[in-house]
């Protein structure tokens, strides 16, 4: 190598060691994960047979019909989280089905609203029969090994 052409490659080299060296060890903005933090990719393929899968077991225990309020499907990674648009002091069901590995956890806030309920990933359905509040928040948090999909839905009763 010509000695311009060595130069010119060690600058090279040299600006991006210095641009790894300062995102992997400098401080990340609040709300992002940092570069250390695992991640689990999950194969799209894979993601579609488990929503199918949960969906179906949802599927055949609860009908989304005229009762429904609200429904999705999350990955166990992102969770579920709604603030519902409910009638206050009206009955509804809550139906959970988390299909992969690990478990999940139902919360609601205020805590009064229902019970925090364990939903393992192993395609069981989970109940959780809960009164209306207008400012009530729900959530279905992965714990932190779990991984795949989850599938619920909000009926009036």
């Amino acid at each position: 190598m010509k000695g311009g052409t060595r130069r010119s490659l060690c600058r090279a080299l040299l600006t991006v060691l210095c641009l790894m060296g300062c995102t992997s060890h400098g401080s990340v903005p609040a709300g992002h994960p940092s570069a250390s933090a695992p991640r689990r990719n999950v194969d799209p393929h894979s993601e579609k047979q488990l929503t199918a899968q949960a969906q179906a077991a949802l599927d055949a225990v609860t009908k989304a019909d005229g009762s429904m309020v609200e429904s999705g499907a999350e990955r166990v990674s992102d969770g579920v989280h709604t603030q519902p648009d409910l009638a206050d002091g009206t009955p509804y069901k809550l139906t959970v089905v988390c299909a992969g590995d690990g478990a999940a956890e139902i919360a609601f806030t205020p805590h009064d609203a229902g019970s925090t309920k364990s939903v393992p990933c192993d395609g069981s359905v989970v109940f959780e029969r809960f009164t209306g509040q207008n400012s009530m928040r729900l959530d279905v948090q992965g714990k932190p090994s779990a991984t795949g999909m989850i599938v619920w839905r909000i009926n009036r009763v």
